[in-house]
């Protein structure tokens, strides 16, 4: 069953860097094998009458798992959905990001717990020079990619525009910016403002970026009302999500069922 996962996961990293760029889920890569994989547990339920304790408590723990995969690549699709109705322009620009030399360049998006978070900062973007190129970005989703990871919080869209002013600038002047940051960030008096020294053009970036969300924002709530909070959105798609996946368990023992 695991090695099956594990093939299915390489197939959809292999099918998503495949494709133009633009402004991506980062969930998307563990999306299908988290779907399969509650298949194969749902059906290792049923199944397997005779299991263990130990076992089958280690089967609702890895069903809770990949149910939480999908709940955050919903909740982060539904946050990407309301960030470009409210900042189109923005999440435009975004989504045709080039680097020096003009090839595009994949924005991967993840909104993340602040609980489990390793990130001591409540929005982070993650760039790496590729070691064969030093103007194309890289990060954990491959070649010509950013990471950014916001925290679920009531401000998260407002640090998503914030973390992609600095995106915006960095990934065209990558080589000059990350020879600038070694030169800059490097005594401890700096440490606490990385990205936002006064000479830090990502840094304006980011606070420009971060005020026209603001402006953008006010414009649709005058127009098209309030946006939904970041916790009710959440709930809803934890819910959706946790009795979706109750009905499919309902629905193959139905199925079982009718084929005896």
């Amino acid at each position: 069953m695991y090695a099956k996962c594990i093939l299915l996961l390489l197939l959809c990293l292999l099918l998503t860097s495949s494709l133009t760029a633009r402004m991506r889920n980062g969930y998307a890569p563990e999306l299908s094998i988290a779907r399969e994989c509650l298949q194969l547990l749902s059906q290792r339920l049923l199944f397997e009458p005779d299991m263990s304790e130990r076992e089958r408590r280690k089967i609702h723990t890895a069903i809770k798992k990949h149910a939480d995969v999908i709940a955050m690549y919903e909740l982060t699709q539904s946050l990407l959905l309301q960030f470009k109705a409210v900042s189109p322009k923005m999440y435009a620009l975004m989504d045709a990001l080039e680097d020096k030399r003009g090839r595009e360049t994949d924005v991967y998006v993840r909104f993340v717990p602040e609980q489990k978070s390793p990130m001591k900062l409540s929005g982070t973007s993650f760039f790496r020079v590729s070691p064969t190129d030093t103007d194309a970005s890289q990060s954990r989703f491959g070649k010509f990619t950013v990471a950014i990871d916001i925290w679920i919080c009531d401000t998260s869209l407002n640090i998503l525009a914030h973390e992609l002013g600095h995106t915006s600038y960095i990934v065209p002047n990558l080589a000059a910016y990350l020879s600038y940051y070694g030169n800059i960030y490097r005594s401890p008096l700096t440490a606490t403002h990385v990205g936002h020294s006064p000479t830090d053009a990502s840094g304006r970036m980011a606070y420009s970026f971060g005020q026209q969300y603001l402006r953008d924002r006010r414009a649709y709530k005058s127009s098209m009302g309030t946006l939904p909070r970041v916790a009710t959105v959440m709930k809803d798609v934890k819910r959706t999500i946790y009795e979706s996946v109750e009905s499919r368990f309902n629905d193959l023992i139905a199925s079982s069922v009718s084929y005896e």
